[in-house]
């Protein structure tokens, strides 16, 4: 999935790779981007498989939105994972999971108003739940 590299941990502190635009410039956040709705189709997408993968690596980020996703050249990339949470150890699990897909359909669905059909949240836990 497309999260920040990490390169060290010192005293409580985690130094990430920097994510930047074409241009090199630190990239904006999601919310700060104008998409086509070719565009909001395919960072879902992406986004929906890193989710995903995260929850087949045990883990639901638990703040998932617009404001926690960075967009460089070749699309969306995932932050603020401290606070992500045990999948299978979390009693709120699912609920949280649910929420962090729901946020991405609501955003998307604003540039590709037919995503806001889409369940993906249940679907995706019902893998979890098997």
């Amino acid at each position: 999935m497309r999260v920040p590299e990490p390169h060290g941990f010192v005293d409580g502190v985690l130094l990430m790779e920097m994510i930047s635009d074409a241009e090199g410039n630190v990239a904006p956040r999601l919310d700060e981007v104008t998409l086509t709705p070719e565009q909001a189709q395919t960072y879902y997408a992406k986004v929906i498989q890193d989710v995903v993968k995260m929850l087949c690596a045990g883990l639901i980020h638990g703040d998932l939105s617009e404001f926690n996703v960075l967009v460089d050249a070749s699309g969306p990339v995932i932050i603020d994972l401290p606070q992500a949470v045990d999948a299978a150890g979390n009693n709120s699990a699912a609920a949280m999971l649910y929420r962090d897909v729901d946020n991405m359909r609501n955003y998307f669905g604003q540039f590709a108003p037919e995503l806001l059909n889409t369940e993906y949240g249940r679907d995706v836990g019902a893998v979890r739940n098997r």
